[in-house]
């Protein structure tokens, strides 16, 4: 169970640090409204990696990221032979190329039920904020790969923009040390912040670049002149 925590954890960390979550502020604060579902990307991932032919030697699963959507594409076309855009999704056979692996999976609770990846991918799509008939997924196959297109949520006007979920980072004691700083003096200079706690620049580099990627920090004005601002409220 050890590799199906840090595997969460990973992905977890990996999704907030690249996929964009727009923000609203609203009479009660405010409501964050991700690009993507979690659930749908991590759904698309596992299922790829399940069904991929690996006898595809130098094949991998792909994802790219573009400004409106995303694309998971693997090795192999459907195990039966079929097309997938010709079937509905709800009646696609749950026959699998990799049962072995596909059951390793299941009992990490990365899978609920045979045959329901797609459903969910598309029911955890529909429930975000903005979704219309025309962001529903697509599902592609070749005898030779399968791609799985998922598309960016359009609720996205009068919105605000950051990478990460500041709210769910939780800072590490230098990092709060380091904000302390910025708070102290906007000006401070990544050199004066590691001789003041005894790191080295590199490490400070570092957490700056985190914390601003999570929304955290923003820099004003130019690399030379400029100011870093601590994001307490949006």
């Amino acid at each position: 169970m050890q590799f199906a925590v840090h595997f969460r954890v990973h992905f977890a960390v990996y999704f907030r640090v690249y996929f964009r979550v727009h923000f609203a502020v609203t009479k009660n604060g405010r409501k964050n409204k991700p690009e993507y579902a979690e659930r749908a990307v991590l759904e698309a991932m596992v299922n790829h990696f399940i069904h991929r032919d690996y006898t595809v030697m130098g094949g991998e699963v792909h994802l790219d990221i573009y400004d409106d959507r995303l694309a998971v594409t693997s090795p192999g076309g459907m195990y039966n032979g079929m097309l997938i855009q010709d079937l509905d999704i709800a009646d696609v056979s749950s026959e699998r190329r990799n049962p072995i692996l596909a059951n390793v999976m299941a009992q990490l609770d990365y899978m609920e039920k045979r045959g329901s990846g797609l459903t969910r991918i598309c029911n955890e799509t529909q429930a975000l904020d903005g979704y219309k008939d025309e962001l529903k997924p697509i599902f592609k196959s070749t005898p030779t790969q399968f791609q799985t297109i998922i598309f960016a949520s359009s609720d996205n006007q009068n919105v605000g923009d950051f990478v990460g979920d500041m709210s769910e980072m939780k800072l590490t004691e230098r990092q709060q040390k380091i904000v302390n700083l910025i708070k102290e003096s906007a000006t401070i200079t990544a050199k004066q912040m590691s001789e003041t706690l005894s790191v080295s620049p590199r490490t400070i580099e570092r957490d700056l670049s985190l914390m601003k990627k999570a929304g955290i920090l923003r820099r004003d004005g130019k690399d030379n002149d400029g100011v870093r601002v601590v994001i307490e409220s949006i």
